[in-house]
């Protein structure tokens, strides 16, 4: 398989499954904050600034850590080249 197919698909798969794992880590610290389930990201903010600023991290870096994560199994999986 190409190179540049191998990015793409880590980037699409890393990004789906990062951004996942971020969506629900960042609603369970909305609900754990004690601010609810069924808010907007507007309304957490409103509603506490800390939390809506810690909660936007989340959502940005989970995308981000699922790519890199993506790509050090690739790394691993197929070795160094020589």
């Amino acid at each position: 398989m190409s190179t540049r197919r191998q990015w793409i698909i880590d980037l699409g798969l890393g990004m789906i499954l990062g951004g996942l794992v971020g969506a629900i880590v960042a609603v369970n610290l909305i609900i754990t904050v004690g601010i609810g389930y069924d808010v907007t990201l507007p309304e957490v903010f409103g509603e506490n600034l800390p939390v809506g600023l810690i909660t936007t991290a989340i959502l940005i870096s989970g995308p981000i850590a699922g790519v890199a994560l993506m790509r050090r199994l690739r790394r691993h999986r197929v070795g160094p080249r020589p």
